[in-house]
């Protein structure tokens, strides 16, 4: 057995569908496919974790496979459309590294398989739709050239409130606060006084041939229309059929070809709904880390693909163990999670975000919601005193987050505050013949070194692998 390398659905001259085998060393597979032995370097391979303030690292993910093209063997495949597609490295038939190719690069004797990183398509603009800007008034609701053409459709992700929607026909005061189907407008606001709802429409065409009564809005999915001209800034609430993190999260996964794990759905769900109002672009990478942000939790892909969002946690004991016999080198460069490497004192939470903040509001406007529109967020605070008794400079994290609840919010803020106010230690492993972690699994140190004798519970937030040598760099926290 031996290490092998398969691209699939790489394209021809011809544009033809094609799977690329290689391994190092002769080997037929279960299915008698043949692999031209090329593989010069098996590869160099890094992958890391995403948890926000949680964790003092930068996200990481790059690969690289070496092929032997002294020949002019693989010359071939200068014609061959390899970008985007899947690639798999496999060691004695067991998949260690899954992901997306870059391009491949030619030497005079080798041929580079560079790896993009797996959630390289994450960071591109989420989708939006643009506007056409083909109304021909008092139709249509696209706008005109004159005003919204070609800028993107507005998006509720989960929910928004106060709003300010796009005006899509300016003639009959039609409005957008969302491209989706599955929006539903709840309230609409003139200078933050709530307008009467005179109900739903059953079609675009009822929507720009049936008007509103004066001082009324009536919508069709992310529409409204009103019935009188408003007095000034018009703001909307609107919300997804299940605004909740997971179904939001799982959904942003899916509108790129991803898959969110079915345990994070269900995790995340119960945070309930989250607030995202989009209207240019935004890369879907960063929509994703804000809800893990949100929740004190962590964001990563697995070999297969499936992305991993859920609570960041206290690592657990596990048999899995790094020991002295495969330690090269070992290095502790904190023993606390919050800045200079010092346990966190206070965690903030911004939360219950609002879009619009007004204070030119109508005279109607109660108290309390006069009160709430001056300020975007609300804040939970978490403390504890007796950390920063014991270290004067210990640290404080503030998280913007896009959880709608105030009290799973505070949750929140305990728990991490419960996670960071204690001694967290950052290491980092060198090892030799150490099996290959899951990225944020569990993993037992134990080694003489440093005071690990009786072993610690880390997690792992990354590692490179050397695939030639078999060397393996650990980032580990615990």
């Amino acid at each position: 057995m031996t290490w092998t390398l398969i691209i699939r659905d790489a394209r021809d001259e011809e544009n033809q569908p094609q799977t690329l085998r290689f391994s190092l060393g002769i080997y037929l597979d279960d299915e008698d496919n043949f692999y031209d032995p090329r593989i010069l370097q098996p590869g160099l391979y890094e992958a890391g974790l995403y948890a926000g303030q949680l964790l003092q690292q930068s996200r990481s993910g790059y690969g690289e496979t070496t092929l032997v093209n002294a020949d002019g063997g693989l010359d071939y495949l200068a014609d061959y459309a390899v970008d985007g597609r899947e690639v798999e490295l496999a060691f004695k038939g067991v998949p260690q590294v899954n992901g997306t190719v870059a391009r491949l690069a030619f030497s005079d004797t080798e041929v580079s398989v560079v790896l993009r990183d797996p959630l390289e398509l994450l960071r591109s603009p989420h989708p939006m739709e643009t506007y056409a800007g083909t109304n021909v008034l008092p139709d249509g609701l696209e706008g005109t050239e004159d005003d919204i053409a070609g800028e993107s459709k507005p998006l509720v992700l989960g929910e928004a409130r106060n709003a300010q929607p796009v005006a899509v026909n300016t003639s009959k005061l039609i409005y957008q606060v969302s491209s989706l189907s599955d929006c539903t407008v709840t309230a609409v606001y003139d200078r933050g006084y709530a307008l009467d709802n005179g109900g739903n429409y059953t079609s675009l065409a009822q929507l720009q041939s049936s008007e509103p009564e004066p001082d009324e809005w009536r919508s069709y999915q992310g529409f409204i229309r009103l019935g009188s001209t408003a007095t000034g800034t018009i703001t909307v609430d609107a919300e997804q059929s299940d605004p909740r993190a997971g179904t939001v999260a799982q959904a942003m996964a899916a509108a790129r070809g991803y898959t969110l794990h079915a345990d994070d759905v269900a995790t995340l769900n119960e945070y309930g709904a989250v607030r995202f109002y989009i209207t240019g672009e935004t890369n879907t990478l960063e929509l994703l880390d804000r809800i893990a942000e949100s929740i004190g939790g962590w964001l990563a892909v697995q070999p297969d693909q499936v992305l991993r969002l859920g609570d960041w946690e206290e690592p657990e004991p596990t048999d899995d163990a790094v020991r002295d016999y495969s330690i090269v080198t070992l290095s502790r460069s904190a023993t606390g999670a919050g800045q200079g490497g010092l346990p966190v004192w206070r965690v903030t939470l911004e939360c219950d975000r609002i879009e619009t903040v007004q204070n030119d509001l109508s005279g109607d406007v109660s108290n309390a919601r006069r009160a709430r529109m001056a300020k975007q967020t609300r804040r939970v605070v978490a403390t504890d005193q007796t950390v920063r008794n014991r270290n004067p400079l210990a640290s404080e994290i503030t998280i913007n987050s896009v959880l709608a609840s105030y009290s799973k919010s505070q949750e929140v803020a305990q728990r991490v505050l419960a996670l960071l106010s204690v001694r967290r230690d950052t290491v980092q492993v060198e090892a030799i013949e150490a099996p290959l972690p899951t990225i944020g699994g569990n993993l037992t140190l134990i080694t003489l070194r440093q005071g690990y004798g009786d072993g610690r519970a880390m997690r792992v937030t990354g590692y490179r692998l050397n695939a030639e040598t078999d060397e393996l760099t650990l980032n580990l926290w615990g």
